[in-house]
């Protein structure tokens, strides 16, 4: 794994059982049956060892491999035995099952009261009911098997693999069906691994009634073998890949790219090759020729070197939170990359258990490591200052070598399972290393050379690390492999997942998040460069609340496009004809001009504190995502002063989902591109925000008034603590209160409410204005909230309160929607702000391309001043190009394209908001014009603050055309 380093510390133990040899190579048994004996059921899959065939390309991968999730070798068996004794008999549970043998089966796991037992088969060749990977589970007392979907259509339809348990006893599963996206026999609308041509398999959790089917991960990844930990989080493994373009590769260098050997002798290849480092040495790491002879051709002829990343991620059982556990993406790599965790299996103690092995060796073995993820983030990362010991540790007597075309002196592993019963007892696959000379086969010694090497006989193994023996419990025999092992036990310390509880006295089916301090960035203060730090921001007599741009977070309900209304607009013959004639619109009619895909309802608000904290209200069981925004509803990602240091407070990009009365606790905002897996909420990162100077104390000089209760609150904390609430609105309204200065200051007091608005509000249920609720959300299409904005007759206080509308000035000729009111218009009109269909193109609204459309350009002129350029002289005056979307301004003998509203947000849609308000957040994206302040005198007052946060809102969230896709309407013919 690319993460590791190998530096598992092996035990050496002694006083093991001695090994007799004979042909099938059963073992000693043990005088003392007492130290096998179980009498929980286990279940373990056996197959002959597949020849592992030559890895000469990197998108070829080995038989068992964790990243082929898909590959089917058929010939294994599942096999039940009643008990962990040496005299219990096993049986074949799915030969009858399925008819025949010659089916594959993998991936067991058990139920969390030792009932049930859940696994991924195929059937054999030519079983039409069982064509592909599909889900079963297996009852312990009855012996009882059936697949979890049971129509023979629905169940053939994806490719299902590594099913896990969790607390609650709903089945967590691999998936290459993509439910969210529909029936891919339709239109594949899959992601897909493109180095392998195969739709992503990701984690989705069924019923084990087979209801309830939903898709929880998403990407272009495999997140595979999932298992649930006993506080009900499921870890699993996510594989995908980085890619690096390489400068210096030379002819020499990919010549001969054989992926087997180094042409320049400086590495041990990936392969069945040779001059592997021998033992557990430290695995060389990789220089830039090794990686130019494993490099591929780039599309511009650029050799770039493919990069495999496994590394262990946890997720909560309804989707909520997924974030990476253990593991690192920025090592160095070198040959221990090929060294892959294996199935990883939680232990009582909160830290995980599983086989390592090289994913190219031919011996399928590896060691039983345990994986100390309470202490370290990866290999060499403690979670804190402090911390002992290592990351990774061997659980086995000996030293197990790893590498292919090895002496192994202690053998290898290739499943475990823990007894969990309190005895620290593991029952593990093991094959001892075996040579043969002259037909005698003997115990490998240190002296043994891989020359006469004999093919490994796994058994299964009673091991005990704290008596250090091991003792047989199934037979070992040639070509046996066993792939998977499992215990029926009941695990009394499982519980349903519920994340930490608040204890605040709030409404039903509601969480909170709280976040430490938005000016801290993976620990470092931000607020420090440019305005002082957080203990200057936070100081009321040093800055005050118009000083700060951050000033509320705003949460959003995220969504996925149903797939069924995405396959249907993306078939249907008015939108995209496919004829090659008209082009293709694709999803135009639900998106607009924006192509991310989610869409969005606006949940809530909060204030963001002084000290950059903010706890925040949210509805539980409810997908969501966040964004800091200033006092007119803009989000501040886009601002583009010299010397705002706040740019990454961007719409947070992961999805977040709590349980009722959950409380999530962040430090504050993080770099996605540093290592370190910072979303993991059991570990305490350093934080740059000092908090209360003491307990019971009031903040440097704030409002004495407030007190926190502890040292280091932060100051969201401190006043939900003296207000005994928690200050955070629901959608409707934007309300800020000065609860800091001292003595407050009353005149800081705004409120900006839906109630204002003259137009349709944009909430699910008209209550919600007046009593707002865990179930209520604004989702805002454009032709419902928006375009109603532009038609609405109103006063214009510019022109001694006449009657009017925006479209009465901005329309074509023959339409006015205030019929009464003033206003030219016209067709010659430069906007046009129509409901209908565009006239260029009937599948368009005409009001909303206008609004996006570039409608002029202008360019810098030597003296500084900016003009006009005309459209059809584009070239001669913009030789070095046209900047695009409303950047800011553009580098000199650049154009600059100019729009009313852009996609990208409502601060970057400068142009139209200008006119309407003084925000300076935007002022780097103006350019001024002779006609910029007459055009703004005509417009100022027309729009009041409610309708100007509700278009900030749509434009921030992507200016979508519909965020509501029931209000989604096909044309009618």
């Amino acid at each position: 794994m690319k993460t590791m380093q190998r530096k598992v510390s092996s035990l050496m133990l002694t006083g093991l059982v001695s090994v007799g040899l004979s042909g099938c190579f059963e073992g000693e048994l043990s005088s003392n049956d007492q130290d096998i004996l179980s009498d929980q059921p286990f279940a373990y899959v056996v197959r002959d060892y597949p020849d592992m065939g030559e890895a000469s390309s990197v998108n070829e991968r080995p038989p068992l491999d964790p990243r082929a999730p898909y590959a089917f070798e058929p010939g294994a068996q599942l096999m039940v035995r009643d008990r962990i004794a040496l005299s219990s008999e096993e049986r074949d549970v799915l030969t009858r099952y399925f008819g025949g043998s010659g089916y594959d089966v993998k991936d067991l796991d058990v139920s969390p009261d030792g009932q049930r037992m859940v696994f991924a088969a195929h059937g054999p060749a030519g079983n039409g009911a069982h064509s592909s990977w599909n889900i079963y589970e297996y009852t312990f007392a009855t012996g009882e098997v059936r697949r979890i979907l049971k129509d023979d259509d629905l169940a053939n339809l994806g490719q299902d693999t590594n099913p896990a348990y969790t607390n609650e006893g709903t089945i967590i599963f691999s998936s290459s069906r993509q439910h969210a996206r529909g029936d891919w026999r339709l239109l594949d609308l899959r992601e897909y691994l493109d180095d392998f041509n195969e739709p992503a398999s990701l984690l989705h959790s069924i019923q084990p009634d087979g209801s309830d089917l939903t898709q929880i991960t998403f990407g272009s990844y495999h997140d595979i073998e999932p298992s649930t930990m006993n506080d009900g989080q499921i870890v699993f493994i996510r594989f995908g890949r980085i890619y690096e373009t390489l400068e210096d590769c030379t002819t020499a260098d990919i010549d001969d790219p054989d992926f087997n050997q180094q042409t320049n002798g400086n590495g041990f290849g990936q392969g069945n090759g040779g001059k592997f480092p021998s033992g557990l040495e430290e695995p060389k790491e990789w220089n830039e020729q090794d990686k130019c002879v494993l490099s591929v051709e780039g599309e511009a002829g650029e050799r770039v070197f493919v990069e495999d990343i496994l590394s262990l991620y946890r997720i909560t059982p309804s989707g909520g939170n997924v974030h990476r556990y253990f593991g690192s993406l920025s090592e160095e790599f070198s040959d221990a990359s090929f060294i892959h965790y294996m199935d990883p299996i939680p232990t009582e103690d909160g830290n995980l258990l599983t086989v390592m092995r090289h994913i190219h060796n031919p011996i399928y073995g590896g060691d039983v490591v345990t994986i100390n993820s309470q202490n370290f983030f990866a290999v060499g990362q403690p979670v804190a200052d402090g911390v002992v010991g290592e990351a990774e540790e061997s659980m086995t007597p000996g030293l197990v070598n790893f590498y292919p075309n090895q002496v192994s002196p202690s053998g290898w592993y290739s499943a475990v399972a823990p007894y969990d019963d309190g005895s620290g007892r593991l029952l593990a696959s093991w094959s001892q290393c075996l040579t043969k000379q002259d037909a005698i086969t003997g115990v490998c010694e240190g002296s043994s050379t891989v020359d006469n090497l004999s093919a490994p006989q796994y058994g299964i193994w009673m091991l005990d690390p704290q008596q250090n023996t091991r003792l047989p419990v199934v037979q070992s025999y040639k070509q046996a492999l066993y792939t998977d092992v499992v215990i029926a036990d009941e695990n009394e310390l499982a519980r349903p997942y519920t994340g930490d509880q608040h204890n605040l006295n709030l409404e039903e089916n509601t969480a909170v998040f709280s976040i430490r301090s938005i000016y801290d960035l993976d620990g470092a203060d931000m607020a420090e460069q440019f305005d002082g730090g957080i203990e200057t921001r936070r100081d009321p007599s040093l800055t005050r609340p118009d000083d700060r741009s951050e000033r509320f977070i705003r949460v959003l309900g995220k969504r996925e496009i149903p797939a069924d209304l995405e396959q249907a607009i993306l078939a249907d013959e008015t939108y995209n004809p496919n004829d090659g004639v008209r082009e293709n619109i694709y999803l135009w009619p639900l998106l607009g001009t924006d192509n991310k895909r989610a869409l969005y309802d606006v949940l809530s608000y909060a204030m963001v504190e002084p000290d950059g904290s903010a706890m925040v209200k949210v509805p539980a069981d409810t997908s969501f995502t966040f964004e800091v925004v200033n006092k007119h509803g803009k989000r501040v990602d886009l601002i583009a002063e010299d010397n705002y240091n706040y740019n990454y407070l961007m719409q947070h990009p992961q999805s977040l989902l709590l349980e009722d009365g959950q409380v999530l606790k962040c430090y504050g905002c993080h770099d996605p591109e540093l290592d370190i897996p910072h979303a993991r909420t059991d570990v305490e990162l350093a934080s740059a925000n000092p908090g209360a100077p003491g307990d019971a104390s009031p903040f440097p000089n704030a409002n004495p008034e407030i007190l926190a209760a502890n040292w280091k609150d932060t100051m969201a904390e401190a006043l939900v603590n003296s207000l005994g609430t928690l200050v955070s609105t629901g959608a409707d309204t934007q309300r800020y209160e000065d609860y800091w200065s001292n003595p407050p200051d009353e005149s800081l007091a705004f409120e900006n409410t839906y109630a204002e608005l003259k137009t349709k509000a944009p909430v699910n249920d008209p209550s919600c204005l007046t009593n707002w609720t865990p179930d209520c959300k604004a989702t805002i299409n454009y032709l419902e909230h928006i375009q109603p904005i532009w038609e609405v007759c109103r006063t214009n206080p510019n022109d001694n309160d006449a009657i009017t509308s925006c479209q009465n000035c901005h329309r074509a000729a023959e339409t006015k929607s205030c019929a009464a009111g003033g206003g030219g218009g016209g067709a010659s009109n430069g906007l046009r702000l129509g409901r209908n269909n565009a006239s260029w193109d009937p599948r368009f609204v005409e009001s909303y391309v206008e609004l996006f459309e570039a409608d002029y350009y202008l360019r810098e002129t030597a003296s500084g001043d900016w003009v006009e350029v005309d459209e059809a002289n584009l070239a001669a005056e913009c030789p070095d190009g046209v900047d695009g979307d409303l950047t800011i301004l553009p580098e000199p003998g650049v154009c600059f394209t100019r729009r009313l509203m852009s996609a990208r947000g409502a601060i970057a849609s400068a142009r139209f908001f200008s006119l309407f308000d003084n925000d300076p957040d935007d002022d780097a994206y103006e350019v001024e014009t002779t006609e910029t302040a007459t055009i703004r005198e005509s417009h100022k007052g027309m729009l009041s603050d409610a309708e100007l946060r509700l278009i900030a809102e749509w434009l921030d969230s992507g200016a979508h055309m519909y965020n509501d896709p029931d209000k989604f309407e096909f044309p009618t013919p």
